[in-house]
C-alpha cells in the first residue's frame, strides 16, 4: 500500500506499517520476556509466572500477538488498505487477491502455518482437521465451542475487494481477477458448515446483481463465465438449505434482469413478488441478461438431478415459468406492428415463413440461445430420476415444438450472419431501399434463417434422440413417440399436412405460386436425410449398449425349420425373451420395432410425397448398422425387420436394381464368418514360390518364412477362437440371413424384380458361407476354448448346423436353377436380343453352370468325407463332434443327395446335357458306401450315357475312336514283328 500510494495515503500506509513493526516488536516481547526477562519485569508478573510460562502454548501466543496488533494498530488504516486497493496496479491486484484468499483459507479451515506452507492446502470438504489442529488440543468442549465456528473476516474483506474493484477495472482485467475470486466462493459454498457455505453463496448473489448491471458487449460472454460458478455449487453442494438459497439467488437476478414476467403471469398484481418486481422494474435493468442464461438454466436443470424433492419441485416450477415467459415474449412481439403486411406483395422466398419470422421486433423477440438452454435443462428433468417430472417435460417440449413451427409468431434471434450483413444492396437502389422481406429471403438463401431455424430444431431432436434410450420404459417410449411425431408433423409439405388433417396456416391458402413456394415447412430431402443420420441412427447405439448389458437374458430367435444335430434345440419359455423370467422388457423388445417401424414410415411417407426413395438407402443405412453390431440379438432382429422392409413394406415393382445391390450385399455379409484366418496352405504355397530357385539361402530363407507364417496363423487362430467364445451368439445371424435369403429367391415376383444376377450373386454367397461354417467349425474343434462355457443358457447354434442348413437352401436354389430355360440355354435368353442383352445373358448362363457345377462337386465331395469319418476309414480328422451326431448329420446329406439326384434325373435331355461337368464327381460318389447314394447317382449317369441318354453321342464317338485306333496299332505292330524275330 506505501508503493501504491501517494501523499497522504503513502504516510498513512507507512505509518500503518511502522504500527504494524512496533506491534509485531511487542508481540514478540510478549512471547519472550518471560523467558528472558521474567526477574526485571515485576510489575506485570506474580511469582506464578513461572507456571504459567510452562503451560503457555502457541494458541495463546497468537492471540496475544493478535490482540497487541489490534491495539496498535488502528482499523481504519486496516479498512483503508482494502478501500484503496482500486489504485493498485493489475499485478499488485492480483498478487494481493491471491494472498486474501489464502488467508481466508487459513481462516476458514482452521488451519495455520506461514505463506506458501503445506498447511494452505486444505480441503474444505474434510471434518477431520478439527481433531488434529493442535490449537484446540488440551482444551474442553465449552473452549472448543468458541473455536468451531469458522472465521470469516477475510472472506468478507476478499467480496469487498472485488466489490470496490468490479466497476473500475476494466471487464478483461475483472475477469482475470474474477477467476480467482470465484474459484475460492466456489470452495467455501461446498463447505460442510452450512453457515460458511451460506455466506459464499450470498456473497455471489451480491456480486452477481452487481455485475450484471453493466451491459454485455459483443461477443464477450462475461456473464456466462461470471455465473458459471451456480452450476458446480448445484452440483456438488451436499445441504438442502445451500441449494434452496441458490435457487432463490437464481431467481432474484431473473426478476431484476431477465424479461417482464409480466406478460406471462398476466400483470404484477398476481404475483407473490410484485413489490420486488417493480422495484427492478424502476432500475430498468430489464432483459440485460444476454449469455447469462445458459448458467442460469443450468441450474434450474440440474435441480432435477437433486436427491431431494422440495430442490427439484422448486426447480421445476421456476423453468415451467421460464417456458411460458419464453411463449409469451414472443406472443407480445407478435402484437406489434409487422412488416409483412405492408409487403405481402413481394415474392415468398422458399419456407413460406421468412418474412413474418424476420421482421419480428428485436427488443421483445426471444433470443435463440436462451431458447436452446430452456431445451437443454428441460432434457436434464426428462433424464432425472423422477418419471413424473420427466414425462411433464416431454410434454414442454412438444409445446416449444408447436411455437417453434407456428408461422404467427417470430422466431427466437441468433446472431446475425457475416454474410448477410456484409451483403451488397441490390443493383438500381441503395441501402435503405431493402424492406426486412428481403433481408428475410437473402437470409434464407445465404444459408441464414433456414439452417438458424434448424439450430432451434436441432436441440429438440438431438434431446428426445438420446432420451429414447432412457433405462425407464416409460420415458423411453414416450420420446419415441414425440420424436417421431415431431418428426411427421413438422418437416414434411404443408399440403401433405393439410391431407392428413393438420391445420392449414395463415398466408398458404389457395394460392398456388405460394404453395409452391413452400412447400417444404422446415427442409426437403437433404433435411430428413440429415434427421436420418444425426437423430434417427444414433439411436441405434441404445440398442447396442443394451444388449450388451442384457447378454444371455434374450435369446435371438432360430427359423422354425432348423434342425439341431449337435446342440440341444431351445424351448420355448427360454426364447420368449426376457418378459418369461419376470424382469421388465428391455431396449430390444420394448423399442426397436417401434422405432423401425417409424423411421420406415417416414421413408414411405417422403417416397409418396417427394417421389424418391432418397431415403431408403438411410433406411438400408439403419439396418445395415444392426448388422454389423457384436450383438447377435440385434443383428437378428435387424435381419428380420428389413426382410420385412424388403417384403411388406415396398412393392416389388418399386424397388430400384441399386436397392437390390445394396440388400444383397448386406444379406451376403451376413453369410461370412468375422475374423476366420485364411488357409495355411494357401501361404505356404505362396512362400515357396517366391522362393524358388535361389540356392540353398532362398531355402533357409523360405523356412524361416514358413516358420513366420506358421507362428503368424497359430495366433490369428488363437484370435479368432477367443472372439468366438465372447462374441457366439453372433452364430444365430446365418441361419437367419439363409432362411431370409430363402424366402426371397423362392418368391417369383421377388426373383423377377431383382433378376438372375443378384440370384446368382446370393446362391454364390452362400456357398462360400457354407465353406466358413465348415472351416470354422473345423478350427474350433481343434482349438479347445480357454473360458469355460456356462450351461445355464441355451448354447448357440453350430457352425455344422449352419452348413447343414444352408446346404438345404442350395439344394433348393440349384433346382431351381436348372428348371429355367434360360439358364441352361443361353440361346433362349438372347433370343430376339442384340448386343450388350445377348452377351449379358450368355454371361449370366454360364456363371450358373459354374456355380451348379460347385456347389454339385461341394456337396458331394463333402458328403463323402463325413461318411469315411463316420465309418472310422479317416483316422487323422479329429472327431470333437459325437458319432451320434455325424451319424444324424450323414443322414440329413443323404436325403439331400439324393433329391439332388433325383431332381437333376428328371430333367430332359437338353438340359441334362448341359451338366456334362459334373461327371467325374458322379462317378467318384458310386464308390459310396451308402446305397440310397449309389442307386441315385447310378441311375443319374446311367441315363446320361444310355444309348438314347444326352451322352449317348459323345459316347459313340468315343468308342468309334478307339475302333478306330485299334487297326492302325495292329498294323504298326505286325509291321514291327519281322525285325523283332530277325
Amino acid at each position: 500500500a506505501a508503493r501504491e500510494g501517494g501523499g497522504a495515503d503513502g504516510e498513512g500506509a507507512a505509518t500503518a506499517s511502522e504500527a504494524g513493526a512496533g506491534a509485531a516488536e511487542a508481540a514478540f516481547s510478549v512471547g519472550s520476556s518471560e523467558v528472558t526477562d521474567s526477574d526485571d519485569d515485576d510489575t506485570f508478573f506474580s511469582d506464578e509466572s513461572s507456571l504459567l510460562e510452562d503451560e503457555m502454548d502457541k494458541r495463546a501466543i497468537d492471540e496475544a500477538n493478535a490482540h497487541s496488533i489490534h491495539e496498535a494498530v488502528p482499523e481504519t488504516l486496516i479498512d483503508s488498505i482494502y478501500h484503496r486497493s482500486v489504485s493498485l496496479s493489475v499485478p499488485a491486484l492480483k498478487a494481493f487477491i491471491f494472498q486474501l484468499c489464502r488467508v481466508s483459507r487459513m481462516e476458514i479451515s482452521g488451519y495455520g502455518g506461514h505463506v506458501g506452507s503445506s498447511s494452505n492446502a486444505v480441503d474444505l470438504t474434510a471434518v477431520h482437521y478439527r481433531q488434529q489442529h493442535t490449537l484446540l488440543s488440551g482444551h474442553t468442549s465449552d473452549e472448543k465451542g468458541h473455536y468451531n465456528q469458522p472465521d470469516i473476516y477475510s472472506l468478507q474483506k476478499m467480496v469487498e475487494v472485488a466489490h470496490y474493484n468490479m466497476d473500475s477495472r476494466p471487464r478483461l482485467v475483472f475477469a482475470d481477477v474474477w477467476t480467482t475470486v470465484s474459484a475460492h466462493l466456489t470452495s467455501t459454498a461446498l463447505h460442510t458448515n452450512p453457515a460458511v457455505a451460506t455466506y459464499a453463496v450470498d456473497s455471489f448473489r451480491q456480486l452477481s446483481i452487481q455485475f450484471l448491471q453493466r451491459e454485455e458487449l459483443g461477443v464477450f460472454e462475461f456473464q456466462r463465465k461470471f455465473l458459471k460458478p451456480f452450476e458446480t455449487v448445484m452440483a456438488r453442494c451436499e445441504h438442502v438449505s445451500v441449494k434452496e438459497l441458490l435457487l432463490n439467488c437464481v431467481e432474484q437476478i431473473i426478476l431484476l434482469f431477465g424479461s417482464d414476467p409480466s406478460a406471462a403471469d398476466g400483470g404484477a398484481e398476481s404475483t407473490p413478488r410484485a413489490g420486488l418486481r417493480k422495484e427492478a422494474a424502476e432500475k430498468q435493468y430489464r432483459d440485460t441478461l444476454r449469455s447469462g442464461w445458459r448458467p442460469i438454466l443450468t441450474v434450474l436443470g440440474l435441480a432435477g438431478h437433486d436427491a431431494d424433492d422440495g430442490v427439484a419441485k422448486m426447480g421445476f416450477k421456476m423453468l415451467t415459468a421460464q417456458l411460458r415467459q419464453c411463449i409469451a415474449v414472443d406472443k407480445l412481439s407478435h402484437k406489434l406492428p409487422s412488416v409483412r403486411k405492408s409487403s405481402s406483395s413481394s415474392s415468398a422466398p422458399p419456407g413460406g415463413r421468412t418474412l413474418t419470422r424476420a421482421s419480428s421486433h428485436s427488443t421483445l423477440a426471444l433470443r435463440g440461445d436462451r431458447f436452446v438452454d430452456l431445451i437443454d435443462s428441460l432434457l436434464m428433468f426428462v433424464s432425472g430420476p423422477r418419471e413424473d417430472m420427466g414425462l411433464l417435460s416431454l410434454d414442454h417440449l412438444v409445446t416449444l415444438s408447436n411455437f417453434l413451427a407456428d408461422e404467427s409468431i417470430p422466431l427466437p434471434l441468433l446472431r446475425q450472419r457475416s454474410s448477410v450483413i456484409s451483403k451488397p444492396p441490390p443493383p438500381g437502389g441503395d441501402a435503405g431501399a431493402t424492406n426486412e422481406g428481403e433481408r428475410g429471403a437473402a437470409t434464407t438463401t445465404s444459408g441464414g434463417l433456414g439452417s438458424q431455424e434448424l439450430e432451434l430444431w436441432w436441440p429438440i431432436l438431438l434431446g428426445l434422440s438420446r432420451a429414447v434410450g432412457d433405462p425407464r420404459q416409460g420415458v423411453r417410449v414416450k420420446s419415441l413417440v414425440t420424436l417421431l411425431a415431431i418428426i411427421n408433423q413438422h418437416f414434411f409439405a404443408a399440403a401433405a399436412n393439410g391431407a392428413s388433417g393438420g391445420t392449414r396456416r395463415e398466408g398458404s391458402i389457395d394460392d398456388p405460386a405460394e404453395e409452391k413456394s413452400s412447400a417444404p415447412q422446415h427442409g426437403d430431402l437433404q433435411t430428413l436425410q440429415l434427421i436420418y443420420r444425426g437423430v434417427l441412427t444414433p439411436m441405434l447405439e441404445h440398442a447396442e449398449v443394451n444388449a450388451a448389458v442384457s447378454d444371455g437374458r434374450s435369446v435371438p430367435p432360430l427359423p422354425d425349420d432348423f434342425e439341431h444335430f449337435v446342440t440341444m434345440a431351445p424351448s420355448k419359455q427360454k426364447s420368449s425373451g426376457a418378459g418369461a423370467s419376470g424382469d421388465p422388457p428391455g431396449w430390444l423388445d420394448s423399442t426397436f420395432d417401434h422405432m423401425m417401424d417409424g423411421c420406415v414410415s417416414i421413408c414411405l411417407r417422403s417416397m409418396e410425397i417427394y417421389k424418391s426413395d432418397v431415403l431408403v438407402e438411410e433406411v438400408l443405412a439403419m439396418f445395415n448398422s444392426c448388422l454389423i453390431s457384436d450383438s447377435g440379438a440385434l443383428a437378428v432382429r435387424g435381419l428380420r425387420r428389413l426382410n420385412q422392409f424388403v417384403t411388406e413394406d415396398m412393392d416389388a415393382d418399386s424397388i430400384t436394381d441399386d436397392t437390390w445391390a445394396t440388400v444383397c450385399h448386406m444379406l451376403r455379409r451376413c453369410l461370412t464368418v468375422r475374423g476366420l484366418p485364411g488357409d495355411i496352405s494357401t501361404r505356404r504355397d505362396s512362400t515357396k514360390d517366391l522362393t524358388n530357385g535361389e540356392g540353398s539361402n532362398s531355402e533357409g530363407n523360405a523356412a524361416g518364412n514358413e516358420s513366420d507364417d506358421r507362428e503368424e496363423m497359430i495366433e490369428l487362430l488363437n484370435e479368432f477362437v477367443m472372439e468366438e467364445e465372447i462374441l457366439a451368439d453372433r452364430r444365430y445371424i446365418g441361419s437367419n440371413a439363409v432362411m431370409i435369403i430363402g424366402s426371397l429367391l423362392g418368391n417369383r415376383s421377388y426373383v423377377t424384380s431383382m433378376g438372375l444376377r443378384w440370384y446368382l450373386f446370393l446362391a454364390t454367397g452362400l456357398g462360400r458361407g457354407i465353406k466358413e461354417w465348415e472351416e470354422s467349425a473345423r478350427i474350433l474343434s481343434t482349438y479347445s476354448p480357454r473360458v469355460a462355457t456356462s450351461n445355464e443358457g441355451p448354447m448357440p447354434p453350430h457352425y455344422l448346423e449352419n452348413a447343414l442348413y444352408g446346404r438345404k437352401y442350395m439344394v433348393r436354389f440349384m433346382l431351381h436353377l436348372v428348371s429355367k430355360e434360360d439358364v441352361l440355354n443361353p440361346e433362349i435368353s438372347s433370343k430376339g436380343s442384340e448386343g450388350d442383352k445377348a452377351t449379358v445373358g450368355k454371361r449370366t448362363a454360364a456363371a450358373a453352370k459354374i456355380l451348379i457345377k460347385e456347389q454339385t462337386d461341394a456337396l458331394l465331395s463333402a458328403f463323402l468325407a463325413k461318411e469315411a469319418t463316420v465309418a472310422g476309414d479317416d483316422s487323422g480328422v479329429a472327431r470333437p463332434v459325437p458319432e451320434a451326431c455325424r451319424a444324424a448329420e450323414v443322414r440329413r446329406m443323404t436325403e439331400l443327395v439324393c433329391e439332388l439326384m433325383d431332381g437333376f434325373n428328371k430333367l430332359d435331355d437338353s438340359r441334362l446335357f448341359a451338366l456334362s461337368g459334373i461327371t467325374p464327381t458322379l462317378s467318384a460318389s458310386i464308390q459310396s458306401n451308402n446305397k440310397t447314394v449309389r442307386g441315385a447317382v447310378h441311375n443319374l449317369v446311367q441315363r446320361m450315357f444310355s444309348e438314347d441318354g444326352p451322352l449317348s453321342d459323345r459316347m459313340k464317338k468315343k468308342v468309334v475312336k478307339n475302333a478306330a485306333s485299334k487297326p492302325s496299332s495292329a498294323v504298326k505292330s505286325s509291321a514291327d514283328q519281322p525285325k523283332l524275330s530277325s
